[in-house]
């Protein structure tokens, strides 16, 4: 039964995917197919159930890096893969009552002033983070953070 329900998504997912349009006017399978085969690969290990969204890449000094965005229950779930194939980072839309208490109050602590716009979990060589995006709303100006489990500032 997991099985075909697995199959059934698989399907539905890939006839869904066929049908967005990403922001170029490529469908997201177009672009899909013309990753790597280590990255498309990688990518289908770790989708799952999800709704493939779009697709993006950044050149870092390591080399290029593939953002596979979905959505799972009406949560973005993002995949980081780098052009070998390994999966760098999981970021996942959470909320703040989700957070760790340490984590949650470090985010409240730099947030009196400004309105979270976004939180997620990121998950990295298996720890996992905080990254949240603020906007000042007198000043305009946004502020991006990544906060620790432990409550720790580790960029802003």
């Amino acid at each position: 039964m997991i099985l075909a329900k697995r199959l059934l998504y698989g399907a539905l997912s890939m006839l869904f995917a066929s049908a967005l349009l990403a922001t170029d006017g490529s469908s997201f399978s177009e672009k899909f197919e013309a990753l790597p085969k280590a990255v498309k690969d990688t990518a289908h290990a770790n989708i799952g159930e999800a709704l493939p969204v779009s697709v993006g890449a950044t050149k870092n000094d390591k080399g290029w890096d593939y953002q596979i965005n979905t959505k799972l229950d009406g949560k973005y779930r993002n995949l980081v893969i780098n052009e070998q194939g390994k999966l760098v980072a999981v970021k996942d839309e959470t909320d703040l009552a989700s957070l760790p208490a340490p984590a949650k109050a470090a985010i409240e602590r730099q947030a009196t002033t400004a309105r979270i716009v976004k939180l997620e979990k990121v998950t990295e060589d298996g720890l996992v983070s905080y990254g949240a995006v603020l906007k000042d709303q007198a000043q305009g100006t946004v502020v991006q953070l990544q906060i620790a489990a432990d409550g720790t500032v580790k960029s802003r």
